[in-house]
């Protein structure tokens, strides 16, 4: 028998036990664990028992995937046990807060008899993956440059993320997805630069990458109430470009990740015509887990989101910080 477990039973516990149960796997979730465990704080995980030794999840060998959904300066010591342990692990982004850990956590998956993914659900996104196909298939020539911009208001389910040495700040646990994204398209990146209005105001990310592409990344997470959750991505191609929107009914940032969109499409424009296209339902989460289900039961290597680009990803990210406290350009 195949069971899971999940690492912490906040705001994520409960995202990550709902995509394992619409991936019908509600009832496999045996154990919740959390220093301080709250029993039924996790709604989707019916029949799990809520525990706080980490060992537990260890020792049990029928254990095989972990979904670790803890604030990051956890994420070391906990993916290194599992991973030590055989389990299959669902790592929630950012991989770590400095490369160094996020290093350390990359090695050890390499040795494992069980496996490791980061959880860039961005990737996962509908409208973002069709976007994504829409450059592989070579509709808009050579992308040339990237844009990207995320608003959000400050989050009020995590306490933790407000605190930059728990979460990195803005630049590491919320731009994170934009980096990845740009990376994914525009190849190596070479040169990060970061300028932003006020401490807590909006900040603009420009990244310069090795084969001659140019990307930018828009931030805010401090807009007021009324403002909802809102991505979208810009691409430029010697043929064309393709545009992607999203935007939550209401403020809250919980919208955001179901079918409560009050803007979702993706538009494509080349010289093979325009194209508007409506999402109407999309379960980003609930695919990202179907995805590293299917590909650790059987041995995949999941190469829709390799690890090394969960540490390109951050080198970004940690750069655009360093740009910022220094005023200046900062190579990678």
């Amino acid at each position: 028998m195949s069971s899971i477990a999940i690492i912490g039973q906040g705001y994520m516990g409960n995202t990550h036990a709902s995509a394992w149960a619409s991936a019908g796997l509600a009832k496999d979730i045996k154990y919740i664990c959390t220093p301080r465990p709250k029993e039924g704080s996790v709604a989707a995980a019916v029949n799990a028992k809520y525990i706080s030794d980490l060992d537990t999840v260890l020792k049990d060998s029928e254990i095989k995937y972990v979904s670790v959904c803890t604030p990051t300066p956890s994420h070391k010591e906990i993916a290194l046990a599992l991973l030590s342990a055989g389990k299959h692990v669902l790592l929630e982004k950012p991989i770590a807060l400095n490369v160094k850990d996020a290093e350390e956590i990359y090695e050890a998956s390499k040795k494992s008899s069980g496996s490791l993914m980061i959880a860039q659900v961005v990737r996962f996104f509908l409208g973002y993956q069709e976007l994504h196909k829409v450059a592989e298939s070579g509709e808009l020539g050579t992308v040339l440059s990237v844009h990207a911009r995320r608003f959000s208001p400050k989050p009020t389910w995590a306490t933790w993320l407000g605190e930059e040495s728990q979460s990195g700040g803005m630049l590491v646990d919320f731009s994170i997805h934009d980096f990845d994204q740009l990376n994914w398209y525009l190849g190596e990146p070479v040169e990060v630069f970061t300028v932003q209005s006020s401490p807590t105001g909006p900040a603009e990310v420009t990244i310069k990458y090795k084969k001659g592409g140019v990307g930018q990344v828009h931030s805010f997470m401090n807009a007021s109430n009324g403002v909802p959750f809102t991505s979208t991505i810009d691409l430029l191609g010697t043929q064309g470009m393709a545009h992607y929107e999203f935007s939550a009914v209401s403020a809250t940032e919980e919208s955001s990740t179901g079918n409560n969109a009050g803007v979702n499409s993706w538009h494509v424009f080349s010289s093979k015509g325009n194209t508007v296209n409506q999402i109407a339902t999309d379960d980003p989460y609930g695919r990202q887990i179907k995805y590293f289900y299917d590909q650790a039961s059987t041995g995949g290597k999941y190469d829709q989101t390799p690890t090394p680009s969960a540490l390109w990803a951050l080198k970004v990210s940690l750069a655009a910080k360093q740009s910022l406290k220094e005023g200046r350009p900062i190579s990678i």
